[in-house]
């Protein structure tokens, strides 16, 4: 593990009797990260984050928050955490201001300071105007915000958060995302477990995969796509597509594959290059006309169900 370690699991090992749940599990998270932990339901991401927060003790190895095993001294670890969980419980009968202020109190933040920090965070996660109104009265998206508005209070070093844009309109989702964003920026080291794949793959710098409790990836986002990539694709969109030109692109040396759909070609190329400048000479040889033409390399999408079938 690397000394610039906020959060650093290591050789976790979980058993639920005879079955093991997480089996000697290991990564590490710097400071100002954004890490995404992906798997199947069942693969053991919920107890690697209850092991995180010393709700569970490890049968083997062990958490380090900050330098602060969790399972030994909870207290002093959790001091340096904020946990925002999928599908928050809060009590209804609270305003979001006054549940705020009962866990700052219990944090033990002082009363100027608490009510500053009240204010700040509701206004972060955008419920300014509903401070004041019971949470029974909120949707699901806006217990969302008030749980990282929670989270957050005790100013953590570490965030840990469970599926936090499950539920969430667009607009609550790219709030979110901007505030990650920002969030790390200012040195805070974001954990996020999530199936949303696509925001994951927006928002993390790195991301570690798990599956039958086993780690399968861990690493940067940009590696994980590059890993599990089999063939980058080249999409064409042509005002009309001729069987001489299929023909002639899918005889070119660097061509895997063409598939054709109405006026659209998806062209799978055998090597991982750019040759969009190729391909689009030789359209335009055989009199094409060129209406669009993109590369996909991969998706996290792609990466991650190759990885849990164990291709590359």
């Amino acid at each position: 593990m690397s000394p610039q370690s906020v959060l650093a699991v290591s050789n976790l090992t979980k058993f639920y009797g005879d079955f093991k749940a997480l089996d000697s599990v290991s990564f590490a998270v710097e400071k100002g990260w954004i890490y995404g932990y992906l798997g199947p339901n069942g693969a053991g991401k919920t107890t690697t984050i209850r092991t995180m927060l010393g709700l569970l003790r490890p049968d083997q190895g062990e958490v380090q928050i900050d330098g602060v095993n969790p399972a030994k001294n909870p207290v002093h670890a959790l001091k340096s955490v904020g946990y925002a969980p999928e599908l928050p419980t809060l009590q209804t009968f609270f305003s979001g201001e006054q549940l705020m202020e009962f866990i700052g109190k219990m944090f033990g933040l002082a009363a100027q300071a608490r009510k500053a920090r009240i204010k700040q965070l509701l206004d972060l996660v955008g419920l300014k105007e509903w401070g004041d109104k019971k949470i029974g009265k909120y949707s699901k998206g806006m217990v969302q915000r008030l749980s990282l508005a929670l989270a957050l209070i005790n100013d953590p070093l570490v965030l840990i958060m469970d599926e936090p844009t499950i539920g969430m309109d667009p607009e609550g989702t790219a709030h979110f995302r901007n505030l990650f964003t920002s969030l790390s920026k200012e040195g805070k080291t974001i954990f996020i477990s999530s199936h949303l794949l696509d925001e994951v793959q927006r928002i993390c710098t790195h991301v570690g995969m798990i599956n039958k409790g086993k780690m399968v990836f861990n690493g940067l986002i940009t590696q994980v796509l590059e890993t599990f990539t089999k063939q980058w694709v080249i999409e064409a969109e042509l005002k009309t597509v001729t069987k001489t030109m299929i023909t002639a692109i899918k005889n070119l040396d660097y061509v895997e594959d063409v598939k054709v759909d109405e006026n659209k070609l998806r062209i799978e190329l055998k090597e991982k290059k750019d040759l969009r400048g190729e391909i689009s000479s030789e359209i335009f040889k055989r009199k094409g006309v060129l209406l669009s033409l993109n590369l996909h390399k991969i998706t996290l999408e792609d990466a991650y169900l190759r990885a849990l079938k164990g291709d590359q």
